[in-house]
């Protein structure tokens, strides 16, 4: 049986090598896409089918006749279909087919809300509050109603043209005013002339320009050092690019080196999101009641630190950097915050910045005047520090007070020796003879003499050298080698603490003390509310008469 099987499977064998394809081949595909699918590919936008293929990426290629690996027409479908992209906006058509409706609010329609008033005054006390507070900043302070806290009725623009019209002033049928005068006829106007004379008082009148047997001397220009536009311009780039400013001020004399044109320049309206902050500089040079009363004063009206500018061994680097981090954390929706130092020159501006960073990266020197333009430091990823040169402002001080703050070089004075009287008057005489080791001396010149003789500063002839000694004495006095300091107002009763009331400014306590004095009853009013208040049931008649008459007078 197994002989037999094997012969029909060899007969099958020869039979079909005689002919391999008549029967056995499938039927050749039509070349070309259908009618059908070029439908289909016309409505999908898709690659349009050829009856001639032209590229592999083409549905109408025959795959069958090709002998190398090609891409088939499922291959080709599927790829054409990932290049198809779903549309950017499909519009649904039951969308089109609603009609949205608007519910019948009034908060749909305005952007006001009514309050009450007592609400209202409620409000304007608390933000008021909130304000003045020199230990609280007020959020997002673009979306409340700060112009509620200023009187608009103050600044209400007049208009001329709506007292009187311009035909009337300027036109053909104008109506001209009859003048006043202050007498009937010419009798009249030489009679009050004499009188006016008569009563004339030389001392008082401030129009008569005093004649001087000696003009007064023209002032060196060191003293005008620090005052030009190109440092004031330096101050505003400063002011206009921070967002905390920190104001440097001497601990010796804190108040003669504040800046009062930038503080008010900082409580304009487009300048409220500006914070200021007081650094008490050198506070190594004055016992430590005087900085802790300094700044238990100044902290009534803004945030106050003591520092005293070290790389190796720095005060209150500690707090000023704790208290940039909140001032960073309240901007945190700005990519950086700037912080810029300003000040009276050779206060340490540049001196603090090195010591924040721990290392030299500011020019600083103990001489004023070293700081010629602003620069930027970084000091962290998103705080920014930024140097100014030293401002004087416009305080008229005489030429003594501004040698003695600092502002000028001494070196380049001519005649340092007239200045040291005021050097001896402001230090007591236990810390010069300590410091220089002279015991007593009859006036600043005899000091000079024997201090010159003492470190050898002579000129021809043994004759002392006053003008080089009075310019080491200078130095000394400047760079604190010299104690001094300008002594604090008395420090408050024990057991007094701030409030909120006592913490606001001094222009706003001014502004509510005229409110005060306004809104004062008149001498009338008062005499009327204590009759009221008292208890005499029958009134006098001739009381009444004379209350009568006074009103006449007044109206």
């Amino acid at each position: 049986s197994r002989s037999r099987k094997a012969g029909a499977a060899y007969l099958r064998a020869s039979f079909t090598m005689g002919r391999p394809h008549a029967k056995t081949a499938k039927p050749v595909m039509k070349v070309g896409p259908s009618d059908s699918q070029k439908a289909i590919a016309k409505k999908r936008g898709t690659r349009q089918l050829r009856d001639n293929p032209r590229s592999v990426d083409d549905m109408s290629r025959n795959n069958k006749t090709a002998m190398n690996s090609q891409r088939d027409r499922a291959t080709v479908k599927r790829l054409l279909m990932y290049r198809e992209k779903a549309p950017k906006k499909r519009i649904r058509p039951e969308s089109t087919m609603r009609q949205a409706k608007v519910a019948p609010n009034r908060q749909w329609f305005g952007n006001t809300r009514v309050i009450g008033q007592k609400e209202l005054s409620q409000f304007r006390e608390e933000i008021e509050n909130k304000v003045s507070d020199p230990y609280t900043v007020v959020l997002k302070g673009k979306k409340l109603p700060m112009s509620l806290l200023t009187d608009a009725t103050k600044t209400k623009p007049v208009k001329i043209l709506d007292c009187e019209t311009f035909e009337e002033t300027f036109s053909a049928k104008r109506k001209r005013k009859r003048p006043r005068l202050s007498g009937g006829d010419l009798d009249d106007l030489l009679m009050q002339a004499a009188s006016a004379a008569d009563g004339y008082d030389v001392d008082k009148d401030s129009n008569i320009m005093g004649m001087h047997e000696y003009a007064e001397a023209a002032r060196e220009n060191i003293f005008f050092k620090g005052q030009s536009k190109r440092i004031w311009a330096e101050l505003h780039k400063v002011v206009d690019s921070s967002d905390v400013i920190c104001q440097v001020l001497d601990v010796r004399d804190p108040m003669g080196t504040r800046c009062k044109y930038v503080e008010t320049l900082l409580k304009r309206p487009n300048q409220r999101h500006k914070h200021l902050i007081l650094i008490l500089n050198k506070c190594d040079l004055v016992p430590t009641w005087v900085t802790s009363r300094w700044v238990k004063l100044l902290s009534a009206e803004y945030p106050t630190l003591a520092f005293h500018a070290s790389i190796n061994n720095p005060f209150g680097k500690g707090a000023l950097i704790q208290l940039l981090r909140q001032f960073g954390v309240l901007h945190k929706d700005k990519k950086h915050t700037s912080v810029g130092f300003f000040g009276y020159p050779n206060v340490g501006k540049s001196t603090i910045i090195n010591t924040l960073r721990k290392k030299r990266v500011c020019k600083a020197a103990p001489t004023p005047g070293e700081t010629k333009v602003w620069q930027y430091v970084t000091l962290f990823r998103n705080i920014y520090l930024i140097d100014c040169p030293g401002t004087v402002y416009g305080t008229n001080d005489d030429d003594l007070t501004t040698v003695m703050k600092g502002v000028v070089r001494v070196e380049n004075i001519d005649m340092p020796s007239q200045y040291i009287k005021g050097v001896l008057d402001r230090v007591k005489k236990v810390y010069l003879q300590r410091t220089y080791g002279i015991h007593d001396w009859a006036d600043e010149y005899e000091f000079l003499e024997r201090l010159a003789r003492k470190y050898g500063k002579l000129h021809k002839g043994n004759e002392a050298d006053l003008e080089g000694i009075s310019k080491m004495v200078l130095m000394d006095f400047c760079r604190g080698k010299l104690p001094f300091f300008v002594e604090p107002p008395a420090p408050p009763a024990k057991g007094f603490s701030y409030s909120k009331k006592d913490l606001t400014s001094a222009a706003l306590r001014a502004r509510q003390a005229q409110i005060d004095g306004a809104n004062k009853p008149s001498e009338l009013e008062q005499k009327r509310m204590d009759k009221k208040a008292s208890k005499d049931t029958f009134p006098d008649p001739k009381a009444h008469v004379e209350e009568m008459e006074e009103e006449e007078e007044v109206v």
